[in-house]
């Protein structure tokens, strides 16, 4: 591309263009070399490509939402406050039930219960908050976390107060699906 006057509106984009043009290629280099870095939100990312994979396994009577917004942590001087959103938010009418999922795009480490396994207690605060509010202090929470060596099934669920159970389970991106030792079954579409 050349530097005239008509393109020197495109001075600011012409890196981006040409590492997309594959002119130039993002590579770690020592020294006073300078290059172009390219960094994807992989938690949003992981959170979406969770969402749409689940999408396509639920029965017709499961609606989903991502991001709900239907409940606050707090009501003050008549306004809410503290907006909860779960990541995925499963519904279904006719079978009465609410399930409510949130995907954190970090290593967990089934051998390390000393450490939580790596869950965090801000978490677990988050999801305990989801059940009280989304689903009444009863039902089924979902944390879940990219598998890997160190997590490659669901750990023992969790007890929270009131009725409400957490299971932390993993989910595979090379054979593309939750590791739930059945914990979905009902949720999915019938075998064809």
């Amino acid at each position: 591309m050349g530097a005239g006057r008509l393109m020197a509106r495109y001075k600011d984009i012409r890196p981006w263009c040409a590492l997309v043009l594959g002119e130039n290629m993002p590579l770690a280099l020592m020294g006073q070399t300078q290059g172009l870095s390219l960094l994807f939100p992989m938690e949003k990312l992981f959170e979406n490509y969770v969402a749409r994979w689940l999408h396509k396994q639920l029965s017709d009577d499961y609606s989903l939402r991502t991001q709900a917004r239907h409940h606050s942590l707090a009501h003050h001087a008549g306004e809410s406050m503290f907006q909860l959103r779960p990541d995925i938010l499963l519904h279904s009418e006719e079978k009465q039930t609410t399930w409510v999922l949130d995907t954190k795009w970090k290593r967990l480490d089934a051998a390390n219960r000393s450490r939580s396994y790596g869950i965090s207690e801000r978490d677990m605060y988050q999801m305990l908050a989801y059940g009280s509010t989304y689903l009444k202090g009863s039902g089924r929470l979902l944390l879940v976390y990219p598998s890997w060596a160190g997590f490659n099934k669901a750990l023992p669920y969790f007890q929270l107060p009131g009725s409400l159970r957490l299971d932390a389970v993993p989910f595979d991106l090379d054979t593309d699906g939750l590791v739930t030792d059945e914990l979905l079954e009902f949720l999915q579409k019938p075998a064809k």
